[in-house]
């Protein structure tokens, strides 16, 4: 039985952004699923589906905070690491106080994602 590679949402406004971790999420054997803004994502058919997301901070219409109380209000029990270029210290405190696994600031260093990404499956398939 082969079981499917892990499903990675990234919401980021910048196509720059979604294009380099749509290329190593790829790379790492993930299946990305890109959305350019909360609501786009929100309107996916299958979020339920979703193992992982990668979300920024800032997106034009509704924040990444915003996404990830909309995600919870679901029942996902969605793992989520937040990105941003403007985060300090009280960002980081807030996003970690709403359940996020990380914040990581732009640019992202991409082996601590990728490790996240991989600490974080491994201990779900064993739940």
């Amino acid at each position: 039985m082969s079981v499917r590679p892990a499903l990675i949402c990234v919401v980021d406004d910048d196509d720059g952004v979604r294009q380099a971790l749509d290329n190593l999420l790829t790379s790492a054997d993930y299946i990305p699923l890109c959305f350019d803004s909360g609501e786009a994502c929100l309107s996916y058919a299958r979020l339920g589906d979703i193992d992982f997301a990668v979300v920024d901070i800032k997106l034009g219409g509704m924040s990444g905070f915003e996404l990830q109380a909309s995600l919870n209000a679901l029942d996902l029990n969605l793992p989520l690491v937040f990105i941003s270029g403007h985060a300090d210290q009280a960002m980081e405190q807030l996003a970690l106080r709403a359940g996020a696994i990380a914040l990581l600031h732009k640019p992202i260093d991409v082996d601590r994602l990728l490790a996240l990404i991989e600490q974080t499956l491994s201990g779900r398939d064993g739940a």
